[in-house]
């Protein structure tokens, strides 16, 4: 199950910010937010922007996997995983290479 209430995402951030041994003005000098904001995300008031939400993970190094989203890209069948990891691996120009690729097989292949 996926969590996106404010409150819980606020106390992951947390969380993982007293972990870290970060203090919040110094989390937020690093994402480039105001300390009251980066409190009002803490106690759930406000959500993060993705953009900043994204900076925060990277600094305080936590995954979805801490949001209740698995991330895990396994599947019984090798070459299934080898694409997935491909894609996630990706640029955006190779993405669109990929998907006209796709594309050009599935019109042959009909």
């Amino acid at each position: 199950m996926f969590y996106c209430d404010k409150k819980f995402i606020g106390n992951v951030i947390k969380t993982f910010r007293k972990k870290s041994k970060i203090k919040q003005s110094e989390l937020a000098e690093k994402i480039g937010i105001s300390e009251k904001h980066l409190s009002k995300i803490e106690t759930g008031k406000n959500y993060p922007s993705l953009d900043n939400f994204l900076k925060m993970a990277d600094i305080l190094k936590f995954k979805l996997d801490d949001f209740g989203l698995n991330t895990s890209i396994s599947s019984d069948n090798p070459d299934k995983n080898r694409l997935i990891k491909l894609i996630y691996e990706a640029s955006d120009c190779e993405i669109s290479s990929y998907l006209k690729i796709i594309d050009a097989i599935k019109e042959i292949i009909r």
